[in-house]
């Protein structure tokens, strides 16, 4: 994990990719306050830093494009315009497919990004901006209230982008990435950036234990109880077990799933066999489904983790009198 709430961006600038490429000639240094903190937004919204990537090339990793601008941005700042419009031109020459957009280019140089070891480090962010939106700029000034229409960058709204985090001289750069949807991994995470999983395992324990939870969550075969049941079984699993093999796990945790929907869990997870990572777990417990939802607007909170108590404390029926389902839950005393 980076904290990047005491980050301070130090250079900045906005280059223009797409049929007709358009770099800036000047950078930007210290940015009012404002301006920052937007600036930050746009650079590290929805990072996931529990997955980290690295830089390769199949013969080189010095014919690697991005991984050599950065680096002379890191060993010298003052070669930050140059190497930003080197990126900003690999980055065009690497989206040549007619559905990728034309858009803007935020290239800027941060400071004090402070790890968990409490190291701090410089990281330089990309952020591909393709869509632009309609704001409404209201003033009040002397007791009169204008409203104007403006064309600009909504700073929290998803874009391809990429953290690369300066470990020093001789360690290589963490790389973290986010994209705007699935189909830009291909030109931003293998053609543009040329970037590979750093840590494997992490990468396919965390991918095993979401679709998992999709599959899960979707079958509609399945009662909220059974679930909240099966997610806390595959939970435990993880947790007890040091690889992932998909027969077992089906066995363990779906034991009383028919023959058509062990096919379709294995189908899914089998590609994603691996030794089991413990940061992955961490992760996945804090995404886990723990509420029942009803149509009566009340949800049901469930933080119980041992299975076999929470079967003896919940119990779901129907009221054929009412026509309707209903919850029973057992319990000694309000707190």
């Amino acid at each position: 994990m980076i904290d990047v709430s005491e980050s301070k961006l130090v250079k900045y600038v906005m280059h223009h990719v797409g049929e007709h490429l358009v770099l800036n000639d000047e950078a930007f240094t210290q940015p009012e306050i404002l301006l920052q903190a937007a600036f930050t937004q746009l650079a590290f919204h929805k990072i996931d830093w529990d997955q980290q990537y690295e830089f390769f090339h199949e013969t080189d990793l010095g014919l690697n494009e991005v991984y050599t601008y950065i680096s002379s941005i890191f060993d010298e700042e003052d070669s930050f315009l140059e190497q930003s419009k080197n990126i900003a031109t690999h980055l065009n020459s690497s989206s040549g497919h007619p559905g990728i957009k034309n858009g803007e280019l935020f290239i800027g140089l941060f400071e004090n990004c402070i790890m968990t070891t409490g190291a701090t480090k410089k990281a330089l962010a990309i952020v591909k901006i393709e869509d632009k939106e309609i704001f409404l700029d209201v003033k009040n000034d002397e007791d009169k209230v204008t409203v104007n229409g403006i064309d600009g960058i909504n700073v929290k709204k998803i874009n391809n982008m990429a953290v690369i985090v300066d470990m020093g001289a001789d360690e290589p750069p963490l790389v973290f990435i986010k994209t705007k949807k699935k189909e830009d991994v291909v030109y931003w995470q293998e053609r543009f950036l040329k970037i590979k999983v750093a840590d494997e395992y992490y990468y396919n324990t965390n991918l095993a234990l979401t679709e998992v939870k999709k599959y899960i969550l979707k079958e509609e075969s399945f009662s909220n109880p059974e679930k909240l049941e099966l997610l806390n079984k595959t939970l435990d699993y993880f947790r007890n077990e040091e690889e992932f093999h998909a027969d077992e796990y089906i066995e363990t945790v779906f034991d009383k799933a028919d023959s058509t929907q062990k096919d379709v869990i294995v189908n899914t997870v089998k590609p994603y066999e691996t030794v089991i990572s413990e940061s992955a777990i961490i992760k996945a417990e804090k995404s886990y489904k723990r509420k029942i939802k009803l149509d009566s607007n009340i949800e049901i909170q469930v933080n119980v983790h041992n299975i076999e108590q929470m079967n003896e404390l919940i119990e779901i029926g129907y009221d054929e009198t009412t026509n309707r389902k209903f919850y029973k839950i057992y319990f000694q005393e309000e707190v």
